[in-house]
C-alpha cells in the first residue's frame, strides 16, 4: 500500500477529563505537507446491544441528547468502563442499568470506528437473545431512559422518519441483524 500514516510531530492537550480527551497534533502527511492543529478526541470505547426478546422484538431506548437537542431513539449502549474487563460486561452492564434488563445469550458481532478520521474510540456490537426484563434500571442521576421492545418494521420505520438517527446505532443494528441472518441481500437486485 502507498498510503502511508502521517507523523506527528507535537501534541498537546487542550481538554482532559473523564470523558474525553482533545489534543491539538502538529502533522506531517506522507506528502509532507503540514497540518497544524489537527483536533482529536480521545474517548473510551462503546458498547452497544442489539437485544431481542423471546418474540423476535427488539429492545430500544430513548433519552434526551444534549449534543443535538433531540430526544432519540437508540440501542442500548454506554462507554466501556476500565472496570468492566471486556466490552461484552460492559454491554451486559449497560443493558441491566439502562432498561433492567438481562439476556441469556450473546453474540459477537463486530467493532467498528466511531469516527475514525477524528475519534479514537470503537463501537462494539453484541446480540442478545431471550432479553427480559428482571429489575428496575439503575440510571445515572443525569438520565432519564425509557425502554421498550418493538418489532423491526417499528425500527425501520423510526429510521425512516429520523426518530432512530445516530449513525453508530444505525450501523450496530445493520451489522447485527447480518449476523443473525434477519438481513439478507435481495435476490431480485443485482448487486
Amino acid at each position: 500500500m502507498s498510503i502511508k500514516p502521517w507523523k506527528i510531530l507535537r501534541s498537546q492537550y487542550l481538554v482532559r477529563d473523564r470523558w474525553l480527551s482533545l489534543r491539538a497534533d502538529t502533522c506531517r502527511t506522507d506528502q509532507g505537507i503540514l497540518v497544524d492543529p489537527f483536533y482529536i478526541l480521545e474517548k473510551k470505547d462503546w458498547a452497544h446491544v442489539l437485544a431481542f426478546d423471546a418474540a423476535g422484538r427488539i429492545l430500544v431506548v430513548r433519552q434526551y441528547r444534549h449534543g443535538s437537542g433531540v430526544v432519540s431513539t437508540e440501542l442500548p449502549c454506554g462507554m466501556i468502563d476500565s472496570s468492566d474487563g471486556t466490552p461484552l460486561a460492559a454491554a451486559k452492564r449497560e443493558l441491566l442499568e439502562e432498561t433492567g434488563c438481562v439476556a441469556d445469550d450473546y453474540e459477537t458481532v463486530t467493532a467498528v470506528y466511531a469516527n475514525s478520521a477524528r475519534q479514537t474510540n470503537r463501537v462494539h456490537c453484541f446480540v442478545g437473545f431471550n432479553t427480559r426484563k428482571v429489575a428496575e434500571p439503575r440510571q445515572e442521576a443525569s438520565e432519564n431512559i425509557e425502554s421498550e421492545f418493538v418489532s423491526l418494521a417499528d425500527v425501520f420505520q423510526m429510521i425512516d422518519t429520523g426518530a432512530f438517527a445516530q449513525s453508530h446505532h444505525i450501523a450496530s443494528l445493520y451489522q447485527g441483524l447480518r449476523k443473525v441472518g434477519r438481513l439478507k441481500p435481495d435476490p431480485a437486485r443485482p448487486e
